[in-house]
């Protein structure tokens, strides 16, 4: 699995609060590779992810206690599922990680995501 660093970040200590950062970024139009994942450094362990495909309407959250890779996903329609199989969110001592798996549909190709972490 590789990362993908092929984007336009933008983040930000929310209100100086060091363990909550926030942001948004655009994916560029190059195809993106399903075993990548899109890597978030915030600079702590995160105990709650948010990350929404703002283009799409499609949400994942990851809450600390859930396994790695692994996701709650609520789609454009409303409907929410724990994704286990079609990948999820990673989190490290450092931030997160969001695989590309297409069929989780979060990270897109020139697709604009907005994220929150939460430690």
């Amino acid at each position: 699995m590789a990362t993908n660093t092929d984007y336009t970040l933008s983040s930000s200590n929310s209100q100086g609060v060091v363990n909550k950062q926030h942001g948004y970024l655009t994916m560029s139009a190059a195809a993106i590779t399903a075993t990548d994942s899109v890597v978030f450094t915030t600079g702590f362990r995160p105990r709650k992810v948010s990350v929404v495909n703002i283009t799409d309407r499609i949400t994942v959250e990851w809450y600390e206690g859930m396994a790695d890779n692994t996701c709650v996903k609520t789609a454009a329609n409303g409907t929410r599922t724990i994704e286990t199989t079609n990948g999820g969110i990673t989190v490290s001592a450092n931030g997160f990680s969001v695989l590309q798996n297409a069929t989780l549909a979060v990270v897109v190709a020139s697709k604009v995501l907005a994220f929150e972490a939460i430690a």
